[in-house]
């Protein structure tokens, strides 16, 4: 079976994207260089180096297949949490004013938090438990 081994991304702000991935959305840091970090997804290397030239997209959300509210033809991707994580996680993502699509997280069949990152990516913060506990 295959794998998604390892995901790059870039951005001008080190300082942002950081906080963001590992303050914000709590995830797991296993690099941390100046102008270098990774963070471990359920094994998945998320890698994000700062490039001075790196110009982020405009602050408009991504087209997702079942979804009608992206507009940009651009990547995105989303991120589950099991459900003793996920209300701390949005009360984070409230809390620090991250661009969100809704005001609060919407039951399509699972929880679903649309969010842009520092770098305007945009994000699918999820919980496919229905019973989600703070």
């Amino acid at each position: 079976m295959a794998n998604l081994g390892f995901t790059y991304l870039f951005t001008n702000n080190m300082c942002e994207t950081k906080k963001f991935y590992s303050e914000i959305l709590a995830l797991e840091l296993i690099w941390d260089e100046e102008d270098d970090i990774a963070f471990n997804i359920n094994n998945h290397q998320l890698s994000i180096q700062y490039h001075k030239d790196f110009k982020k997209a405009s602050p408009l959300f991504s087209i997702q297949p079942g979804w009608k509210g992206g507009v940009a033809p651009r990547t995105s991707w989303s991120i589950a949490f099991e459900s003793n994580e996920y209300n701390q996680v949005i009360a984070r993502l409230q809390k620090e004013r991250v661009k969100t699509y809704h005001s609060v997280p919407q039951w399509v069949g699972y929880w679903s938090f649309p969010v842009l990152d520092p770098m305007n990516n945009t994000i699918e913060i999820t919980c496919s438990e229905y019973e989600i506990n703070g």
